[in-house]
């Protein structure tokens, strides 16, 4: 790196010399990822006198060729779905459901039979 030593680098950056020395060996498995490389990159080469982003866009184009660890995922993993609410609230809407016909079924015709004595008592007292 232009003839300045690891060392001098890391304590001018303080960038750890494992790290330089990992980005200088193009080893970009050693290294954290994501913007920490680019970050890493930008300190380098502010340092060094040189253009960051021209080093950033060097440091983009070696990594196309190296597995994508900073990256978006190469293919996007679905969450799996908890389906357990979704059917309790079913099961508990069934048997409501079931419970209303059962009461419908088993007392239909008296609740009935109760609502048709009432407003025929009703009418009777208002006819008179």
């Amino acid at each position: 790196m232009r003839g300045v030593s690891l060392d001098e680098i890391a304590a001018a950056t303080r960038i750890s010399t494992r790290f330089l020395d990992a980005l200088e060996k193009e080893q970009w498995e050693r290294l954290p990822g994501g913007a920490f490389n680019r970050g890493f990159i930008r300190s380098i080469a502010r340092f060094l006198g040189i253009d960051e982003d021209a080093l950033v866009a060097e440091y983009a184009y070696e990594r196309k060729d190296a597995a994508p660890a900073d990256g978006p995922p190469a293919h996007s993993q679905q969450i799996p779905r908890n389906w357990r609410p979704i059917l309790i609230a079913m099961v508990v809407i069934v048997a409501i459901a079931a419970g209303g016909a059962f009461v419908y079924h088993k007392y239909g015709s008296r609740i009935a039979a109760g609502i048709h004595a009432r407003f025929s008592a009703s009418a009777v007292e208002a006819s008179h």
